[in-house]
Protein backbone atom coordinates (compact mmCIF):
# COMPACT_ATOMS: atom_id res chain seq x y z
CA UNK A 1 0.00 0.00 0.00
CA UNK A 2 1.35 3.44 -0.57
CA UNK A 3 0.24 6.61 0.69
CA UNK A 4 1.39 9.79 -1.25
CA UNK A 5 2.16 13.23 1.28
CA UNK A 6 1.48 16.87 -0.64
CA UNK A 7 2.89 19.38 1.38
CA UNK A 8 4.49 22.61 0.35
CA UNK A 9 7.61 22.52 1.62
CA UNK A 10 9.61 20.34 3.49
CA UNK A 11 12.17 22.96 4.97
CA UNK A 12 12.06 22.42 9.05
CA UNK A 13 9.09 23.39 10.27
CA UNK A 14 6.68 21.90 12.68
CA UNK A 15 4.25 20.16 10.62
CA UNK A 16 7.00 19.64 7.93
CA UNK A 17 9.43 17.72 10.50
CA UNK A 18 6.49 15.77 12.21
CA UNK A 19 5.44 14.18 8.95
CA UNK A 20 8.85 13.32 7.54
CA UNK A 21 9.63 11.72 11.13
CA UNK A 22 6.21 9.83 11.37
CA UNK A 23 6.57 8.17 7.55
CA UNK A 24 9.90 7.10 8.35
CA UNK A 25 7.89 4.72 11.35
CA UNK A 26 5.54 3.21 8.71
CA UNK A 27 5.39 -0.64 8.76
CA UNK A 28 2.46 -1.26 6.12
CA UNK A 29 2.54 1.45 3.78
CA UNK A 30 5.61 3.21 1.37
CA UNK A 31 5.24 6.72 1.82
CA UNK A 32 6.49 8.90 -1.13
CA UNK A 33 6.58 12.58 -0.75
CA UNK A 34 5.51 15.70 -3.35
CA UNK A 35 6.85 19.39 -2.18
CA UNK A 36 5.25 21.65 -4.77
CA UNK A 37 7.18 24.90 -3.99
CA UNK A 38 11.18 25.67 -3.14
CA UNK A 39 12.17 24.42 -0.06
CA UNK A 40 13.85 21.07 0.68
CA UNK A 41 15.68 20.80 3.92
CA UNK A 42 14.58 17.73 5.21
CA UNK A 43 14.87 15.92 1.23
CA UNK A 44 18.35 14.27 2.61
CA UNK A 45 16.43 13.01 6.08
CA UNK A 46 14.22 11.24 3.68
CA UNK A 47 16.29 9.63 1.10
CA UNK A 48 18.31 8.28 3.56
CA UNK A 49 15.49 6.28 4.78
CA UNK A 50 14.58 5.26 1.34
CA UNK A 51 11.84 7.29 0.77
CA UNK A 52 10.96 8.59 -2.49
CA UNK A 53 10.79 12.43 -2.63
CA UNK A 54 9.51 14.70 -5.69
CA UNK A 55 10.35 18.16 -5.63
CA UNK A 56 8.35 20.12 -8.20
CA UNK A 57 9.61 23.75 -6.95
CA UNK A 58 6.71 25.50 -8.91
CA UNK A 59 7.35 29.07 -9.22
CA UNK A 60 5.92 32.05 -7.71
CA UNK A 61 3.63 32.06 -4.36
CA UNK A 62 0.60 30.08 -5.49
CA UNK A 63 0.81 28.80 -9.55
CA UNK A 64 -2.41 26.11 -8.27
CA UNK A 65 -2.98 25.30 -11.99
CA UNK A 66 0.69 24.63 -12.41
CA UNK A 67 1.02 23.19 -9.37
CA UNK A 68 -1.85 20.88 -10.29
CA UNK A 69 -1.18 19.60 -14.11
CA UNK A 70 2.73 18.71 -13.08
CA UNK A 71 1.37 16.74 -9.66
CA UNK A 72 -0.95 14.80 -11.67
CA UNK A 73 1.43 13.52 -13.40
CA UNK A 74 2.87 11.88 -10.34
CA UNK A 75 -0.80 10.20 -9.63
CA UNK A 76 -0.20 8.95 -12.79
CA UNK A 77 2.89 7.24 -12.19
CA UNK A 78 2.66 6.32 -8.70
CA UNK A 79 -0.63 5.62 -8.50
CA UNK A 80 -1.20 5.76 -4.62
CA UNK A 81 -3.76 4.13 -2.53
CA UNK A 82 -4.20 7.57 0.00
CA UNK A 83 -3.47 10.81 -0.79
CA UNK A 84 -2.53 12.78 2.03
CA UNK A 85 -2.16 16.76 1.62
CA UNK A 86 -0.58 19.25 4.23
CA UNK A 87 -0.60 22.82 4.47
CA UNK A 88 -3.19 25.52 2.80
CA UNK A 89 -1.14 25.53 -1.10
CA UNK A 90 -1.33 21.59 -1.23
CA UNK A 91 -4.60 20.96 0.27
CA UNK A 92 -6.04 23.65 -2.19
CA UNK A 93 -4.24 21.37 -4.74
CA UNK A 94 -5.07 18.49 -4.00
CA UNK A 95 -8.95 19.29 -3.99
CA UNK A 96 -8.60 20.66 -7.18
CA UNK A 97 -7.49 17.63 -8.68
CA UNK A 98 -9.85 15.34 -6.18
CA UNK A 99 -13.01 15.28 -9.14
CA UNK A 100 -10.58 13.59 -11.56
CA UNK A 101 -9.54 10.73 -9.11
CA UNK A 102 -11.42 8.27 -6.88
CA UNK A 103 -8.53 8.01 -4.63
CA UNK A 104 -9.07 9.05 -0.99
CA UNK A 105 -8.27 12.24 0.36
CA UNK A 106 -6.81 13.02 3.90
CA UNK A 107 -5.88 16.69 5.25
CA UNK A 108 -4.24 17.92 7.93
CA UNK A 109 -5.36 20.06 10.68
CA UNK A 110 -2.04 21.44 11.79
CA UNK A 111 -2.58 24.76 12.98
CA UNK A 112 -5.72 26.94 14.36
CA UNK A 113 -5.59 28.74 11.01
CA UNK A 114 -8.12 31.33 11.73
CA UNK A 115 -7.47 32.30 15.35
CA UNK A 116 -9.07 35.80 15.68
CA UNK A 117 -5.18 36.67 17.16
CA UNK A 118 -4.01 36.78 13.59
CA UNK A 119 -6.71 39.03 13.15
CA UNK A 120 -5.65 41.35 15.31
CA UNK A 121 -3.45 44.35 14.30
CA UNK A 122 -3.40 43.29 10.66
CA UNK A 123 -4.40 46.42 8.00
CA UNK A 124 -8.04 46.19 6.31
CA UNK A 125 -6.41 44.74 3.57
CA UNK A 126 -5.04 41.78 4.80
CA UNK A 127 -7.99 40.97 7.13
CA UNK A 128 -9.56 40.71 4.12
CA UNK A 129 -7.16 38.37 2.07
CA UNK A 130 -7.06 36.28 5.35
CA UNK A 131 -11.31 35.83 4.99
CA UNK A 132 -11.17 34.84 1.62
CA UNK A 133 -8.44 32.28 2.43
CA UNK A 134 -10.54 31.08 5.31
CA UNK A 135 -13.54 30.89 2.61
CA UNK A 136 -11.72 28.99 0.05
CA UNK A 137 -10.67 26.47 2.82
CA UNK A 138 -14.39 26.09 3.58
CA UNK A 139 -15.59 25.81 0.46
CA UNK A 140 -13.10 22.90 -1.34
CA UNK A 141 -12.89 21.38 2.66
CA UNK A 142 -16.43 19.51 1.41
CA UNK A 143 -14.25 17.55 -1.38
CA UNK A 144 -11.94 15.87 1.67
CA UNK A 145 -12.67 12.94 2.50
CA UNK A 146 -11.13 12.86 5.86
CA UNK A 147 -8.75 14.90 8.34
CA UNK A 148 -6.43 13.95 10.70
CA UNK A 149 -5.80 17.09 13.52
CA UNK A 150 -2.39 17.41 15.46
CA UNK A 151 -4.62 18.13 18.80
CA UNK A 152 -7.95 18.63 20.44
CA UNK A 153 -7.91 22.17 20.32
CA UNK A 154 -6.81 22.33 16.83
CA UNK A 155 -9.51 20.06 15.59
CA UNK A 156 -12.52 22.05 17.52
CA UNK A 157 -11.32 25.39 16.35
CA UNK A 158 -10.32 24.34 12.69
CA UNK A 159 -13.50 22.13 12.04
CA UNK A 160 -15.85 25.31 13.67
CA UNK A 161 -14.03 27.82 11.24
CA UNK A 162 -14.33 25.48 8.24
CA UNK A 163 -17.68 23.93 8.80
CA UNK A 164 -16.33 20.41 8.99
CA UNK A 165 -18.26 17.86 10.34
CA UNK A 166 -16.19 16.65 13.74
CA UNK A 167 -17.02 13.13 12.75
CA UNK A 168 -14.71 13.57 9.79
CA UNK A 169 -11.60 14.53 11.59
CA UNK A 170 -9.79 12.65 14.30
CA UNK A 171 -7.10 13.33 16.68
CA UNK A 172 -3.34 11.74 16.07
CA UNK A 173 -0.73 13.78 18.19
CA UNK A 174 2.63 14.53 16.65
CA UNK A 175 5.44 12.21 17.57
CA UNK A 176 8.55 12.27 18.96
CA UNK A 177 11.14 9.65 18.69
CA UNK A 178 12.00 9.04 22.46
CA UNK A 179 15.66 7.97 21.91
CA UNK A 180 16.88 10.88 20.53
CA UNK A 181 16.01 12.81 23.70
CA UNK A 182 17.81 9.65 26.27
CA UNK A 183 21.86 10.33 27.14
CA UNK A 184 21.73 13.21 24.46
CA UNK A 185 25.24 13.25 25.03
CA UNK A 186 28.70 13.13 27.42
CA UNK A 187 29.23 15.72 29.82
CA UNK A 188 32.46 16.61 28.21
CA UNK A 189 30.46 17.21 24.63
CA UNK A 190 28.27 19.40 26.49
CA UNK A 191 30.71 21.55 28.09
CA UNK A 192 32.43 22.15 24.52
CA UNK A 193 28.63 23.01 23.29
CA UNK A 194 28.17 25.81 26.17
CA UNK A 195 31.97 27.12 25.84
CA UNK A 196 30.96 27.17 21.65
CA UNK A 197 27.68 29.81 22.59
CA UNK A 198 30.23 31.50 24.94
CA UNK A 199 27.87 30.43 27.98
CA UNK A 200 29.81 28.81 30.67
CA UNK A 201 28.97 29.18 34.17
CA UNK A 202 25.68 30.17 33.13
CA UNK A 203 21.96 30.11 33.98
CA UNK A 204 20.55 28.98 30.65
CA UNK A 205 17.20 29.84 29.66
CA UNK A 206 15.94 28.17 26.41
CA UNK A 207 13.41 28.71 24.11
CA UNK A 208 12.86 26.63 20.91
CA UNK A 209 10.54 28.00 18.13
CA UNK A 210 9.80 29.38 15.12
CA UNK A 211 10.07 33.38 14.93
CA UNK A 212 7.37 34.31 14.76
CA UNK A 213 5.20 37.16 16.34
CA UNK A 214 2.63 34.40 17.53
CA UNK A 215 5.53 32.38 19.21
CA UNK A 216 6.21 35.03 22.45
CA UNK A 217 9.70 35.14 22.30
CA UNK A 218 9.68 38.66 22.50
CA UNK A 219 7.57 38.30 25.93
CA UNK A 220 10.26 36.17 27.27
CA UNK A 221 13.13 39.26 26.33
CA UNK A 222 11.46 41.95 27.66
CA UNK A 223 11.49 39.89 30.93
CA UNK A 224 14.93 39.69 31.05
CA UNK A 225 16.15 42.77 32.50
CA UNK A 226 13.63 41.63 36.03
CA UNK A 227 15.27 38.23 35.35
CA UNK A 228 18.99 39.70 35.32
CA UNK A 229 18.69 41.81 38.32
CA UNK A 230 18.29 39.41 40.66
CA UNK A 231 20.27 36.46 38.45
CA UNK A 232 23.15 38.34 36.46
CA UNK A 233 24.89 35.47 35.07
CA UNK A 234 21.59 34.15 33.13
CA UNK A 235 21.48 33.82 29.16
CA UNK A 236 18.38 33.27 27.03
CA UNK A 237 18.86 31.18 24.14
CA UNK A 238 16.61 31.24 21.45
CA UNK A 239 16.76 28.39 18.48
CA UNK A 240 14.94 28.74 15.89
CA UNK A 241 14.30 30.93 12.01
CA UNK A 242 11.68 32.89 11.04
CA UNK A 243 10.66 36.18 9.50
CA UNK A 244 10.90 37.79 13.56
CA UNK A 245 14.19 37.36 14.48
CA UNK A 246 16.01 41.01 13.70
CA UNK A 247 13.32 42.30 15.71
CA UNK A 248 14.22 39.79 18.49
CA UNK A 249 17.88 41.06 17.63
CA UNK A 250 16.47 44.45 17.67
CA UNK A 251 15.03 44.59 20.75
CA UNK A 252 17.79 42.76 22.42
CA UNK A 253 20.11 45.43 21.37
CA UNK A 254 17.68 48.26 22.48
CA UNK A 255 18.28 46.57 26.57
CA UNK A 256 22.13 46.73 26.05
CA UNK A 257 21.24 42.55 26.49
CA UNK A 258 22.94 41.30 23.08
CA UNK A 259 25.41 39.31 25.02
CA UNK A 260 22.92 38.11 27.47
CA UNK A 261 19.79 37.17 24.89
CA UNK A 262 21.29 35.07 21.75
CA UNK A 263 19.52 34.23 19.29
CA UNK A 264 21.11 31.34 17.64
CA UNK A 265 19.27 30.58 14.39
CA UNK A 266 18.35 27.11 13.10
CA UNK A 267 19.84 24.37 14.95
CA UNK A 268 20.19 20.94 14.22
CA UNK A 269 21.39 20.00 18.05
CA UNK A 270 18.19 20.50 19.46
CA UNK A 271 18.28 17.81 22.06
CA UNK A 272 21.76 18.94 23.30
CA UNK A 273 20.77 22.47 23.84
CA UNK A 274 17.63 21.22 25.65
CA UNK A 275 20.48 19.14 27.66
CA UNK A 276 22.61 22.15 28.80
CA UNK A 277 18.64 24.43 29.57
CA UNK A 278 18.41 25.13 33.48
CA UNK A 279 14.62 25.64 32.08
CA UNK A 280 12.48 25.87 29.06
CA UNK A 281 10.36 28.80 28.50
CA UNK A 282 7.39 28.76 25.90
CA UNK A 283 5.23 32.37 26.02
CA UNK A 284 3.30 31.13 22.54
CA UNK A 285 0.06 32.65 21.75
CA UNK A 286 -1.53 29.93 19.77
CA UNK A 287 -0.41 26.95 18.67
CA UNK A 288 -0.75 23.81 16.42
CA UNK A 289 0.67 20.97 18.76
CA UNK A 290 3.61 22.37 20.28
CA UNK A 291 6.88 19.88 19.04
CA UNK A 292 8.92 21.43 21.09
CA UNK A 293 7.21 21.59 24.23
CA UNK A 294 6.97 17.86 23.39
CA UNK A 295 10.70 17.67 23.27
CA UNK A 296 11.05 19.89 26.49
CA UNK A 297 9.25 17.06 28.33
CA UNK A 298 10.74 14.10 26.75
CA UNK A 299 14.43 15.59 28.31
CA UNK A 300 12.68 16.41 31.91
CA UNK A 301 13.26 20.03 31.42
CA UNK A 302 11.09 22.32 34.24
CA UNK A 303 8.95 24.06 31.67
CA UNK A 304 7.64 27.72 32.18
CA UNK A 305 4.80 28.14 29.17
CA UNK A 306 1.95 29.96 28.15
CA UNK A 307 -1.80 28.74 29.33
CA UNK A 308 -2.93 28.45 25.84
CA UNK A 309 -5.42 25.12 25.40
CA UNK A 310 -2.50 23.81 22.91
CA UNK A 311 0.05 23.80 25.68
CA UNK A 312 -2.31 22.35 28.00
CA UNK A 313 -3.18 19.26 26.11
CA UNK A 314 0.20 18.66 27.31
CA UNK A 315 1.05 19.59 30.51
CA UNK A 316 -0.33 20.64 33.87
CA UNK A 317 0.24 22.26 36.54
CA UNK A 318 1.72 18.68 37.56
CA UNK A 319 4.21 18.80 35.01
CA UNK A 320 4.68 22.17 34.34
CA UNK A 321 4.43 25.94 35.46
CA UNK A 322 2.24 28.09 34.14
CA UNK A 323 1.48 31.86 33.30
CA UNK A 324 -0.85 33.90 31.55
CA UNK A 325 -0.57 34.28 27.96
CA UNK A 326 1.13 37.68 26.91
CA UNK A 327 1.38 38.79 30.80
CA UNK A 328 5.21 39.78 30.80
CA UNK A 329 5.01 40.46 34.63
CA UNK A 330 3.26 36.75 35.44
CA UNK A 331 5.85 35.09 32.92
CA UNK A 332 8.85 37.11 34.76
CA UNK A 333 7.68 35.94 38.13
CA UNK A 334 7.17 31.96 37.46
CA UNK A 335 10.55 31.67 35.72
CA UNK A 336 12.00 33.78 38.87
CA UNK A 337 9.91 31.36 41.31
CA UNK A 338 11.84 28.23 39.34
CA UNK A 339 15.72 29.79 39.36
CA UNK A 340 15.24 30.61 43.54
CA UNK A 341 14.94 27.16 44.12
CA UNK A 342 15.03 24.88 40.84
CA UNK A 343 15.29 21.36 43.67
CA UNK A 344 11.97 22.41 44.21
CA UNK A 345 10.45 21.90 40.62
CA UNK A 346 12.49 18.56 39.46
CA UNK A 347 9.69 16.69 39.99
CA UNK A 348 7.59 18.53 37.26
CA UNK A 349 10.56 17.59 34.79
CA UNK A 350 9.79 14.54 35.91
CA UNK A 351 6.49 14.12 35.33
CA UNK A 352 6.54 15.79 31.99
CA UNK A 353 8.60 12.97 30.21
CA UNK A 354 6.12 10.34 31.74
CA UNK A 355 3.66 12.16 29.83
CA UNK A 356 5.46 12.47 26.95
CA UNK A 357 6.36 9.14 26.72
CA UNK A 358 3.11 7.98 26.68
CA UNK A 359 0.99 9.87 24.86
CA UNK A 360 4.07 10.66 22.28
CA UNK A 361 6.25 7.82 21.39
CA UNK A 362 6.37 8.36 17.59
CA UNK A 363 6.33 4.43 16.70
CA UNK A 364 2.80 4.44 18.20
CA UNK A 365 1.77 7.53 16.25
CA UNK A 366 2.97 5.88 12.93
CA UNK A 367 0.67 2.67 13.90
CA UNK A 368 -2.46 5.23 14.00
CA UNK A 369 -1.81 6.57 11.04
CA UNK A 370 -1.69 3.43 9.35
CA UNK A 371 -4.43 2.14 10.77
CA UNK A 372 -6.63 5.52 10.08
CA UNK A 373 -5.37 5.30 6.37
CA UNK A 374 -6.08 1.13 5.96
CA UNK A 375 -9.66 2.51 7.78
CA UNK A 376 -10.82 4.93 5.14
CA UNK A 377 -9.19 3.00 2.50
CA UNK A 378 -11.58 0.08 3.61
CA UNK A 379 -14.68 2.63 4.09
CA UNK A 380 -14.41 3.82 0.15
CA UNK A 381 -14.43 0.35 -0.92
CA UNK A 382 -18.06 -0.56 0.95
Amino acid sequence: MKVLFVIDTINGSGAERSLVEISQHFKNYTPVFVHLYKGDQLKPNLEEAGIKVYSLNIPGPRNFSKAAKELEKIYEKEKPDIIHSTLFRSDAVTRKLKSNYDIPLISSFVNNSYNRLRFQNQPLSMQIKLKLVQFYDTYTSKKVDFFISNSETIKQSKAKSTLVNLDKVKVIYRGRDIDKFTNVGQTEDLEVLKKSLGIENKKVLLNVSRLIERKGQLDMVNSMPAILKKFPDTVLLIAGHGVFEEKLKNRAEELGLEDEIKVLGRRPDVPQLLSIADLFVYPSYFEGLPGALIEAMLTEKIIVCSDIPENMECVDENSAIIFKRGDVKDLTEKVLAVMEDEQKFKALGKNAREIAVGKFDINQIAMEYEKTYGQLIASKKH
